[in-house]
């Protein structure tokens, strides 16, 4: 009697872990399938409004193009210390024309880093990296036969409904993380939908002298880390599937039995919490990587 309610409970436990991995897969699936894309194949409305609002910042960037070009003329013409000769004027004017160039190609130049991006992203899945968490065969069989992995009497049956309730927590840990990678992915969209315009009206300070040029180096080197981010965030859910997946932490080792799974389903909560931080310290990880 005993037998029969370990055979079943045992097998309950390891479908309840195949259910708990395919809920967490399809979170970050949608995830990973997000860091793939561009923002106008993402949410063409929201790309359409950002277009919108770009239109306006274009007319404003124009003229601030004028004014700080007029600043930067008027600050080095006066500065005494300035050797104001014909090729400063004709750098004045190159800068001037380079300005021109970003402010009225800001959105354009936005989507090609894009394609940078979503780029090395589909080279990365055609060399058959994925992010889907499977349970390992160990775990498998161990579930699928406890009778002959020392799971039996009333010692076994208790360490089942122990193990049980212990599941009841890997999924709330597993599908927590899935859900805020996911949200992670959704806010990095937004991010950059709302800092795209702002690309017209920084490159209007490339008119001006080197101080103010500064504004347009630091938005484009932020606007490079924000899309690149994917790149950091994808690699980082492949690797954590693929630690999962191979169980390979080693909490597992000298392990048998029900002490395995619970090991195993620690080891896996580790990652999956450590895969949520590597997600969210993308952008930083991102940052040092490119020295920006």
């Amino acid at each position: 009697m005993i037998d029969k309610f370990i055979e079943y409970a045992s097998e309950g436990v390891r479908s309840f872990l195949v259910f708990i991995l395919s809920v967490y897969n399809n979170l970050v699936g949608i995830a990973a399938g997000m860091l793939g894309q561009d923002p106008a194949a993402w949410n063409s409305a929201g790309w359409s409004l950002v277009k919108n609002v770009n239109n306006i910042f274009l007319g404003i960037g124009g003229v601030l193009v004028a004014i700080f070009f007029l600043m930067g003329f008027c600050a080095d013409s006066v500065d005494i210390k300035q050797d104001f000769r014909i090729e400063n004027i004709l750098r004045m004017f190159i800068k001037l024309s380079i300005a021109e160039f970003f402010v009225i190609n800001a959105l354009t130049l936005v989507q090609t880093l894009f394609g940078l991006a979503t780029g090395i992203i589909g080279k990365l899945r055609g060399n058959g990296l994925t992010f889907k968490y499977s349970v390992p065969n160990e775990v498998n069989e161990i579930l699928k036969d406890p009778l002959n992995h020392d799971i039996t009497g009333g010692t076994g049956a208790l360490m089942l409904v122990v193990l049980l309730i212990v599941e009841i927590i890997f999924l709330l840990i597993t599908i927590g993380c899935g859900a805020m990678i996911l949200l992670e992915a959704y806010q990095r969209f937004f991010k950059i939908l709302m800092l795209a315009p702002y690309g017209t009206l920084a490159s209007s300070t490339i008119a001006g002298n080197h101080m103010l040029g500064h504004s347009a180096e630091s938005f484009w080197k932020y606007a490079l880390c924000t899309i690149m981010d994917a790149v950091t965030m994808y690699m980082a859910l492949a690797l954590s599937a693929a630690v999962i997946s191979s169980g390979s932490l080693g909490l597992t080792q000298n392990q048998t039995g029900v002490m395995y799974v619970f090991a195993w389903m620690l080891e896996s909560s580790f990652v999956c919490m450590s895969t949520l931080g590597m997600v969210k310290g993308a952008e930083m990880v991102t940052q040092k990587a490119l020295g920006i």
